[in-house]
């Protein structure tokens, strides 16, 4: 099992669920037999609603954090200084899919430019997620690694993202910003209007 395997568990419901698999085992610990297929049982339960029922009622209540899966798309407002100190801006066609477990969210992230080509993808690294002041919303904050491209001229670099999503029944959103440690230029920027738009996963790269 993985490390912070149940971190996106409820705490008070991830304590039930550890005592009630003690009660059970303590009850047949008459039985090796017995108590070995309980701790199996529970722990295939564990496994199963972590990787595949956790988006799903009853089992979604288990989980502090919300659904963020699917596919959005929108802009990014990008900004760097050239070799002048000139201050450039652009925007871009930009992508972001979201796939999520029980225990573990990955985003990858790339652009479309003017002339219908992507750009290298961006694939995050780590992941941590905290609910918004107001209890509303999330904040997911992560690193994430860009292999670059020769054909485009740019050296893999790393960046930083802090995304919020916002979830109002209707429709998912996500805003934020950027920065990188991009090499010659470094950039920084926003996202904006990166609507859920389906949960095709599928990536364009």
């Amino acid at each position: 099992m993985e490390k912070d395997y149940l971190k996106y568990y409820h705490p008070k419901y991830l304590i039930g669920i550890v005592i009630v698999a003690f009660v059970l085992i303590y009850l047949t610990k008459e039985s090796f037999g017995l108590s070995i297929s309980v701790f199996g049982g529970l722990t295939l339960l564990i496994t199963l609603i972590t990787k595949y029922l956790w988006q799903f009622r009853p089992f979604k209540w288990l989980f502090w954090v919300d659904d963020f899966s699917g596919r959005y798309e929108g802009k990014l407002v990008y900004q760097y200084k050239d070799d002048g100190g000139n201050v450039k801006t652009g925007e871009l066609e930009h992508i972001k899919i979201v796939s999520q477990s029980g225990s573990k969210i990955t985003v990858s992230s790339f652009t479309k430019k003017p002339d219908g080509s992507l750009s290298s993808p961006s694939i995050n690294k780590g992941m941590y997620v905290e609910t918004t002041p107001d209890g509303q919303h999330y904040n997911l904050i992560y690193n994430y690694h860009n292999e670059g491209s020769i054909e485009q001229g740019f050296p893999p670099h790393y960046g930083t993202e802090v995304v919020k999503f916002i979830n109002d029944g209707n429709e998912k959103i996500l805003s934020g910003r950027y920065f990188t440690n991009r090499s010659p230029y470094q950039t920084k920027g926003e996202f904006k209007d990166l609507k859920w738009v389906s949960n095709n996963k599928k990536h364009d790269f």
